[in-house]
């Protein structure tokens, strides 16, 4: 019987860049200049008797912490005077050449109550800091995910803090910009939005560069993860790999490195089969998951289907599926006609006029195995900052392939699609928190920021940087976008 275990290497180093830019960081000073354009333009005086601008100003750069600060004065050239020169000190101090911008305003004030502050900060498209009377003492509140104690006393301090004993204490609705080492701004915060903007709107392509930007850095040598403890693991992988790359493929260019970590991960995969026989790999899950995985690969790079290698080991797939009885799957994943409907749908598009095989599967899908599994993917959503023992491995990867079909998936009743739609908006709203904004990652530390894909509420303060368990939360999130956006 085979060795499932991979060889394992070590990661790269820390200090490799995974948010690899085209353009080179601009300086601090043109940092400041296009933050402060910015600011000058939305900044408004607070009401009386606060006629005042308040700003808090967030710095932090590679390897090094977050420092966070609040100016008061009178205008915001006074307050951005005395900031920026702040700023600039702290750069000096540190040796920064490059640095990350947050700069928040208050733009409403309100008396604070304690009771009601930590639903209000855990709220994403507010920004929140809390004062003494005189707005003199400032605290910055960040949602971060966790959770906010109700003494405001107790809350973590990120900026000047509030002192304990205060006759009043005041609640201020901020308003900011993040400008990150490229001279690249973002509004904040952020609004909500829907699965449908999600699919196409900025959120997107961050989403799916970040993915593929850790993937493709961890990636050994021989071409395969330190994470991935099987053969099964290396296929997952690859699988959100190459689903990365196919929502960044007008990005490409010549010698792209994502690219060529989707031709050694397919080139390890290969050199593992042939090793063993089908039959030593005594997993249809395992079988159909790599015919799947060469489809998607010969989907993304149409040269690779005249490689007899691959279109060689390909056939032997399908045949040894088709060939397999149809078992009894219960609320399984139907792993074979997944594989064996995702492979007729390749080549319908490779010969739209040719007669296919007889032996595709027809497609009579029932949807309760959908149902059934969204449990295990709110698992997935619920424990992503951490591997989680899931019953159906990859399972994140059958519901992609189904949201990928031509077509709805067939259900039982309309009851069972209904709920199921509705689970996956569920499901969706769960993922969605776990994307990383550059603001958000602003708050870590530098060697955790860098190589980090996504933001994981559900163990504290920190970030995902498991290609295993960033591939199942990306796949999960793109299989509940396609399908909450084809209601």
């Amino acid at each position: 019987m085979m060795n499932a275990t991979l060889a394992r290497q070590p990661a790269p180093h820390a200090s490799q860049a995974l948010h690899a830019q085209p353009s080179e960081p601009i300086a601090l000073a043109q940092q400041l200049d296009l933050a402060f354009r910015f600011v000058a333009q939305h900044v408004v005086s607070l009401p009386e008797p606060y006629a005042c601008c308040v700003l808090f100003f967030t710095i932090t750069a590679d390897q090094l912490p977050v420092t966070s600060f609040s100016v008061r004065r009178v205008t915001v050239h006074a307050a951005w005077r005395e900031g920026a020169t702040r700023v600039r000190q702290w750069a000096w101090a540190n040796s920064a050449n490059s640095v990350e911008l947050r700069v928040d305003w208050a733009c409403g004030i309100q008396p604070a109550a304690s009771a009601s502050l930590p639903a209000r900060s855990a709220d994403p498209s507010r920004t929140w800091a809390v004062a003494d009377d005189e707005l003199e003492c400032t605290e910055l509140l960040t949602a971060l995910g966790k959770r906010t104690a109700h003494d405001l006393t107790s809350v973590q301090h990120l900026s000047d803090p509030v002192p304990a004993v205060t006759h009043a204490r005041w609640q201020l609705l901020l308003e900011g910009v993040y400008i990150d080492p490229h001279g690249e701004l973002s509004a904040l915060p952020r609004p909500r939005m829907s699965p449908q903007h999600l699919r196409s709107g900025p959120a997107a392509p961050m989403l799916h560069r970040a993915t593929q930007a850790l993937i493709t850095q961890r990636q050994t040598d021989e071409g395969s993860w330190h994470e991935a403890g099987t053969l099964l693991d290396h296929l997952g992988i690859t699988y959100a790999l190459l689903l990365a790359q196919s929502h960044t493929q007008h990005e490409q260019r010549k010698g792209d490195p994502a690219a060529l970590a989707c031709h050694r991960a397919v080139a390890y995969l290969i050199e593992q089969m042939r090793r063993w026989s089908l039959h030593d790999y005594a997993s249809e899950l395992l079988h159909a998951l790599c015919l799947i995985v060469l489809v998607r690969y010969t989907t993304q790079f149409p040269g690779a289907a005249g490689s007899s290698t691959v279109s060689g080991l390909m056939t032997l797939l399908s045949q040894h599926l088709a060939a397999q009885a149809p078992g009894q799957h219960g609320d399984a994943a139907p792993w074979t006609p997944l594989a064996l409907e995702a492979l007729r749908q390749r080549q319908q598009q490779a010969a739209p006029d040719e007669l296919l095989d007889a032996a595709s599967p027809q497609r009579s899908y029932d949807g309760k195995w959908l149902h059934a599994s969204w449990s295990q993917l709110r698992q997935i959503a619920d424990d992503g900052g951490r591997p989680a023992t899931l019953s159906e491995p990859w399972i994140t990867a059958a519901v992609m392939e189904c949201s990928l079909r031509q077509g709805q998936p067939q259900f039982a009743s309309e009851t069972l699609q209904a709920q199921f739609q509705s689970n996956m908006q569920t499901l969706f709203r769960a993922c969605y928190q776990r994307i990383v904004w550059p603001e958000v990652a602003l708050f870590q530390a530098g060697e955790t920021r860098k190589r980090a894909a996504f933001f994981s509420p559900r163990t504290g303060n920190s970030l995902v940087s498991d290609c295993r368990v960033a591939s199942q939360l990306l796949i999960t999130i793109c299989a509940s976008i396609n399908f909450t956006s084809k209601q």
